[in-house]
């Protein structure tokens, strides 16, 4: 194996590895569930609706793609507005006030 692999392991490490690999597989606990759900819903939408798994699928993609975007858009918004909260006198927005 061409990998840097400690060449010692302390029982603190190994604690802290076996931790983060119960993490991590819980983790993949929950994306598998998320992925059995998901093609649930896209059966129930075939058997009660007829809509084809790959048509509800790219539709759901496209609808959480939208959506992303979205809340993308309104955090560059709340960004700004922060930023110029937040930052040094010099760098705020100008006032029409004042």
């Amino acid at each position: 194996m061409s990998d840097n692999l400690p060449s010692t392991i302390t029982d603190q490490d190994r604690t802290k590895i076996q931790g983060a690999l119960q993490e991590m597989s819980n983790s993949m606990t929950r994306v598998s569930a998320e992925k059995d759900l998901m093609k649930d819903i896209a059966q129930s939408m075939l058997d009660d609706l007829g809509v084809p798994k790959a048509s509800f699928n790219k539709l759901a993609r496209i609808y959480h793609a939208s959506n992303l975007m979205e809340e993308a858009a309104k955090n560059e918004e709340f960004m700004e507005f922060a930023e110029a909260v937040m930052s040094k006198p010099e760098r705020q927005i100008a006032s029409d006030n004042g």
